[in-house]
């Protein structure tokens, strides 16, 4: 099931569009999340219960820390950012963990995310993205991973390939569909590299401020259908509320997760607005939203 989202929900990049008029059209006024609390459903007393909070601190509008607090654990995981810019925008971000170690480096082109590395012992992955539409939302995105034992005698390697092949629908700038395809491969040291097509076609639909709405797919084998919602709450041009459903076994649906934002005062263009909401809204269960938005 994880594996499934992942691949669900693999349309999101970093937008660096200005588009006013759509801002003037919506009345939509983006702004940088200060907090966000994620709530979990209390199935015994069936009411929301909060389990993390992720906390920004921001230069010249670009969180150089985030301080993710897992509640349940009473444990926080900081995480520090430093960025290279080039006329205003970014061209190099290196994050590090608590203790000063580094934990990935991610190179831009014309603003948006172009290459990540990401290195730890015994494991290497690297994300390659290629963009369409006039550099605004990426196209296609090859992930290299190798991992090697540490354990083994043999020191053997094993590695994995993914190829994520996206259409991309947009309205006004902003997303209005996506629709992932793809490929993958595992194999290790003494087997043939053998590449598999995904099991289905993913496909996500985005309202007018191109946050997503649903979620769905269509399989070779096994059940089709849509297995995502979304629920928005907006008020004074901004997210203030985000409510996930999936389906259950019996065909009902229940809510999963809830996400509440609070905001500073920095504004922000509504497309990497978008991309911030989704990150939190589908970025749990997928690496390419992670972080993407900025």
């Amino acid at each position: 099931m994880k594996k499934r989202l992942s691949l669900l929900f693999i349309a999101a990049l970093l937008a660096a569009l200005c588009i006013c008029a759509h801002a003037e059209e919506t009345g939509i006024r983006p702004r940088l999340v200060k907090t966000v609390t994620e709530y979990a459903i209390d199935y015994e007393t069936n009411a929301w219960v909060p389990c993390r909070t992720w906390d920004f601190t921001y230069e010249n509008e670009y969180p150089v820390s985030i301080d993710l607090y897992e509640i349940d654990a009473d444990m926080h995981v900081i995480t520090a950012f430093a960025y290279a810019f080039e006329d205003g925008m970014p061209t190099q971000r290196q994050s590090y963990d608590a203790d000063g170690a580094l934990l990935s480096v991610t190179e831009y082109r014309n603003g948006c995310v172009y290459n990540v590395y990401e290195e730890s012992e015994g494991r290497k992955n690297a994300l390659y993205y290629q963009y369409g539409n006039g550099d605004a939302y990426f196209t296609l995105v090859l992930r290299d991973e190798r991992i090697h034992d540490m354990e083994s005698a043999e020191n053997s390697h094993s590695y994995a390939e993914e190829v994520d092949s996206v259409s991309v629908t947009v309205q006004n700038g902003l997303l209005l569909k996506t629709v992932n395809t793809g490929m993958y491969a595992n194999w290790g040291d003494d087997e043939d590299k053998e590449w598999m097509r995904f099991s289905g076609t993913y496909t996500a639909d985005y309202d007018a401020d191109g946050i997503v709405k649903v979620t769905s797919a269509v399989h070779r084998v096994g059940p089709s259908g849509t297995d995502g919602r979304y629920k928005l709450t907006k008020a004074d041009g901004v997210v203030t509320e985000g409510v996930c459903y999936f389906p259950s076994s019996d065909g009902s649906w229940f809510a999963s997760s809830r996400f509440a934002f609070a905001y500073t005062d920095m504004e922000t263009t509504p497309a990497r607005y978008a991309q911030m909401i989704n990150s939190f809204l589908m970025g749990s269960e997928s690496a390419y939203y992670k972080y993407n938005w900025y």
